[in-house]
């Protein structure tokens, strides 16, 4: 196909939309839930391994989706695309079927790591292959109204799976959402495989790969953004893992600590279907500056939990999720549309892969670093101290980096010269 008609711009973006919904409900679940935590709790794992696979899907697209990027033009982002589908496919079914064998923890999060690592193709190939019959015109749109939709999915999954996991005796309840989740994840191959063709863009004289990159760091808003990323995500990314960690750290129900991360959901899901709205109404620099503010609830209201809450704090709690995860969907909507119209023709896949390195590869550090301090001595040894735990000092921190990001986003963002 060499040209872009009408219906089959229209059948590639309705599929792509459902290969979303697909690929984030799996995802979600199995990477960055209270499901996947609950699930590796009752395999035996601690605080360490139970952050570790929340961290592990971004780290590795930080770290690996420059690499993969070198491989998108000379294998083509369709082929990388779905090759990265299927190789994930198997490495969750393995994570969701490992109990079912007699593996434990360990073996889900081989499976989990595995996934993750060949993910960073997909992120690699996935915004090439949107830019190939996306117009510049409609990306902050279609990007918004693709995130509502995969968000909705993700939020009425992990919703009915709380309400499901609280009816009866949990563990074999987790392991059939677990794997239930890592079958509708498969759904992703198969609706890309059906994806029209459309002409792929990129240089065809495949010079260097440090050419490519050195080009596309020299862009100074692309270098900008992706620098401050780094601050926004070290801010807002570690806030839903470690309140999820801090909930069942003082014996709140498996199931209501399902339900209550399915606020989040709800809050993401906000956010992509108000962003399309206020992009266009605020300049980025003030999206961003209102998005640090919803995140120091969130924060402030953790770092002051000290026992099991009530009804009403309970719904208190949730809100503040709900607002932080509004802020982490909408800044990721204005990262892509960053990213997307900083790529040139010719090396539109190593510009998109320099800003999505800094994107998740911030958000995947700050990730294993919790993990590392939740699992270290001194983390259990501040109970009772003026912070009240270890992790009230970690929420505390966050609300420092937020208030630091809303602060220093004017200079971030300046406007050209």
């Amino acid at each position: 196909m060499t040209v872009k008609d009408g219906s089959a711009v229209r059948r590639a973006e309705r599929l792509t939309i459902l290969s979303s919904c697909c690929g984030v409900t799996g995802e979600t679940v199995l990477t960055d839930s209270a499901v996947i935590m609950l699930y590796l709790a009752s395999l035996g794992a601690g605080n360490t391994g139970l952050l570790f696979s929340t961290s592990v899907l971004p780290l590795f697209n930080g770290l690996a989706v420059i690499p993969m990027a070198v491989l998108a033009p000379r294998l083509g982002v369709r082929k990388l695309v779905l090759a990265s589908c299927a190789v994930s496919c198997m490495g969750y079914l393995a994570a969701s079927l490992a109990p079912w064998f007699g593996f434990g923890a360990k073996t889900v999060l081989w499976g989990i790591t595995c996934a993750a690592l060949v993910q960073a193709g997909f992120i690699a190939g996935w915004f090439p292959l949107l830019n190939s019959f996306v117009s510049p015109e409609t990306r902050v749109a279609f990007l918004g109204r693709m995130r509502f939709f995969h968000q909705l999915c993700a939020a009425v999954f992990v919703l009915l799976a709380g309400w499901f996991i609280h009816g009866g005796e949990s563990a074999g309840r987790l392991f059939f959402t677990v794997l239930l989740a890592s079958l509708i994840f498969c759904g992703r191959f198969f609706c890309i495989l059906a994806v029209p063709p459309f002409p792929e863009e990129g240089r065809k004289d495949f010079r260097s790969w440090r050419q490519d990159l050195a080009e596309a760091a020299s862009l100074g808003k692309l270098r900008r953004f992706s620098f401050y990323q780094i601050l926004f995500n070290a801010g807002s990314f570690g806030i839903l893992p470690l309140a999820l960690l801090c909930l069942k750290r003082i014996g709140l129900p498996d199931g209501v600590t399902v339900i209550v991360s399915g606020s989040s959901f709800v809050g993401m899901m906000l956010g992509y279907w108000f962003i399309r709205h206020l992009a266009g109404k605020f300049s980025e620099k003030g999206v961003v500056m209102l998005l640090c503010v919803l995140c120091l609830p969130s924060a402030v209201g953790f770092a002051l939990l000290r026992s099991l809450p009530g009804t009403l704090v309970c719904i208190l709690l949730a809100l503040s999720l709900c607002g932080a995860s509004f802020a982490v969907a909408a800044f990721s909507v204005v990262s892509s549309a960053v990213v997307m119209s900083c790529a040139e023709k010719e090396n539109a896949s190593m510009t998109m892969a320099f800003g999505n390195a800094f994107y998740y590869g911030s958000a995947g550090l700050v990730r294993i670093l919790l993990s590392c301090a939740a699992g270290a001595a001194w983390f259990g040894s501040l109970e009772g101290s003026v912070f009240g735990s270890g992790f009230g000092l970690l929420f505390i921190l966050f609300a420092v980096l937020m208030t630091l990001s809303l602060l220093v986003a004017p200079w971030f963002f300046r406007k050209e010269r």
